[in-house]
């Protein structure tokens, strides 16, 4: 097997946990890249920051847009602003600028925020606000179809769990096709489709900006994702 090259497999058949996992899937290509470092990285911000590297392999969270409560999020961003600042990156920065000072923060105090970020967001997710639409069959199964309609045209579809108000994916986008790019499209046709099935009545029903991470080498492909997603109840 290539260097950077691992395969999406694991034996462990857990037992369900809470909350339950709402839908499953194992249709990966066998082969997946994990990240180069001495390949060229584009960073890009929103509210989080979003590392970018041509034949990546992913973990992707996307979530409902009632999901996290409003005060939380706007505390969030009042914290995350306040730390941007502090280490130089300002709200008066155009996007270059931005990606260019978070370049320049030191490197592990930059993964220790990127870590922070990320457990409270998967931390609140877990507490399953919101309608949570995808304890519907109908509604996991209309979002599934969603997902893998590019699969091995647009980007490969590795394991995924559905749960109740979120999605957890490994996804490893094809050239010219940009991860947000194949996300919104998944956003956007299940939206329209659950809303014209009557399962959703319209309006805002995706949160626009998803949360990625680069699988960084087979370790955390074979082991920290896979816990995680065991973690959040991952079974077949």
């Amino acid at each position: 097997m290539a260097d950077g090259v691992a395969r999406i497999s694991d034996p462990r058949r857990p037992a369900l946990a809470s909350p339950q996992p709402l839908g499953y899937s194992f249709p990966m290509e066998p082969s997946l890249k994990a990240f180069n470092k001495h390949a060229t990285v584009k960073v890009y911000h929103r509210n989080l920051p979003h590392w970018r590297q041509e034949g990546a392999t992913y973990f992707a969270t996307f979530r409902l847009a009632d999901s996290i409560p409003r005060p939380i999020l706007n505390q969030w961003n009042h914290e995350r602003k306040a730390w941007l600042a502090a280490n130089g990156v300002l709200d008066s920065m155009d996007k270059r600028e931005r990606a260019e000072a978070y370049a320049k923060i030191d490197r592990k105090r930059r993964r220790n925020f990127e870590r922070d970020q990320t457990r409270h967001l998967f931390t609140e997710l877990d507490q399953c606000h919101g309608r949570c639409l995808f304890q519907e069959p109908d509604c996991r199964a209309v979002l599934r179809k969603s997902m893998l309609h590019f699969d091995g045209e647009r980007y490969w579809a590795g394991d995924f769990v559905i749960m109740p108000n979120h999605v957890h994916w490994i996804v490893q986008p094809m050239h010219g096709h940009p991860l947000e790019t194949s996300l919104q499209s998944i956003k956007r046709f299940s939206s329209t489709r659950l809303t014209k099935l009557g399962l959703h009545e319209g309006g805002h029903l995706w949160q626009s900006e998803s949360h990625d991470h680069i699988i960084r080498n087979r370790e955390e492909l074979g082991m920290r994702l896979f816990d995680h997603l065991i973690d959040n109840g991952y079974a077949v």
